[in-house]
């Protein structure tokens, strides 16, 4: 019986270790993922951002920094305007000034219509950060969630080390005891082997066969049978003895064996509950950075999305400074052209000015009836003059 207990206790431990070893095992090999969820999860925080695109500035703004960079080029071009405007009609100027309005008029379309499309491209993009940010703080969220599991498992996993630790010695114990009682057990057993039973019963026998041997009448052989029993008594009686004295050693080792046995159990249940506790924030762990890795590769498809919206407007970007420069070389080729149209219109008025003027002076000198025009033009040449 004693040696019964011993086992089922060394059993129970066993098994409890078993279960132990299994739900280290499962952890040591999820680690590597639980790793690399955490890593995927810094990765997600440190997405960086695609660079912004530039605001647009306005055409006044632009047109002042292309001529400000440009200015030589702009001189010498403005510079042969002139020289080729010397040998222009009015007509060819009339022309040519028609044609740069339709130029600019024709960039600006062109320009607004890039804005536009870049306006459109900007609401994307603007729809893509938003998601892709709400995403990446969810990570955040979730790692953060998954690690405080992690961290409580590795709190209950050290507790389990140490109860491990002290099960091994009291394991130990229990197993130096056990050993002793089935050595004991075995003396024990040879000398039953050799009494051939209790004290009690050898005594009952010895007396009887004593009685036999010097009281009845009995044959030569059967007197020397109980004869050689006689003589083997002294020593079974001894083996009885000492078999007794063993038996009384293996329960007393027995008894004081069972307080190592019942903390032996009691370690074990703990052992065993902790792993189930251990092992519930373990598959929190990894359902956390499953949802992680997930969402992470959601927030890289819209980051892949963002970066491609990007490079896609690169090209659209890239016609606003030459359509800027295009209206602001046009512009001031045209206020050339308006220019000299204005003072040739200056110098058109001039002579009908002075025309109308020799009429109205005329006309005045021969007491005429004189029109507003005329008046106007007189007082104007101050030919007639009002006293203040």
């Amino acid at each position: 019986m004693v040696e019964e207990i011993i086992q089922n206790a060394e059993a129970v431990a066993e098994n409890t270790e078993a279960v132990t070893e299994n739900t280290e095992t499962v952890a040591e090999n999820t680690e590597a993922v639980a790793e690399n969820a955490e890593a995927v999860a810094e990765k997600a925080e440190a997405v960086s951002e695609a660079p912004a695109e530039k605001q647009p500035v306005s055409e006044e703004e632009a047109e002042k920094q292309i001529l400000k960079n440009d200015a030589e080029l702009m001189e010498m071009r403005m510079a042969e305007v002139r020289r080729n405007m010397a040998s222009m009609s009015d007509n060819d100027i009339k022309n040519k000034t028609n044609q740069l309005r339709s130029a600019i008029e024709r960039d600006e379309k062109a320009l607004r219509n890039v804005f536009r499309e870049l306006k459109n491209h900007r609401a994307d993009t603007e729809d893509l950060k938003k998601q892709r940010d709400e995403l990446n703080g969810k990570v955040r969220e979730l790692s953060a969630v998954a690690q405080k599991s992690r961290a409580a498992r590795d709190e209950i996993n050290a507790k389990i080390a140490e109860l491990k630790k002290e099960r091994a010695t009291v394991l130990a114990d229990s197993k130096a005891r056990s050993g002793a009682i089935v050595e004991m057990k075995a003396k024990r057993d040879e000398f039953n082997a050799v009494s051939k039973g209790t004290c009690e019963s050898l005594t009952e026998r010895y007396q009887a066969d004593l009685k036999s041997f010097t009281e009845a009448d009995m044959p030569l052989d059967r007197e020397k049978e109980i004869f050689e029993r006689l003589m083997k008594y002294p020593e079974r009686m001894n083996a009885a003895k000492e078999a007794n004295e063993l038996h009384k050693k293996i329960q007393e080792t027995y008894d004081n064996a069972k307080d190592v046995y019942a903390r032996n159990d009691e370690l074990s249940a703990e052992i065993k509950k902790l792993s189930e506790e251990s092992q519930k924030h373990h598959l929190e762990m990894i359902e956390g950075y499953r949802k992680v890795d997930e969402m992470r590769k959601e927030a890289d498809d819209c980051h892949r999305r963002l970066t491609e919206k990007y490079t896609l407007t690169k090209p659209i970007t890239a016609k606003i400074d030459p359509l800027k420069k295009s209206i602001a070389a046009n512009r001031m080729e045209l206020d050339v052209y308006l220019e000299r149209s204005k003072a040739v219109q200056e110098a058109k008025d001039e002579k009908r000015l002075d025309r109308n003027h020799d009429s109205a002076k005329e006309k005045l000198e021969k007491n005429g009836r004189l029109t507003l025009e005329d008046l106007s033009v007189l007082i104007e040449k101050g030919d007639i003059k009002f006293n203040k």
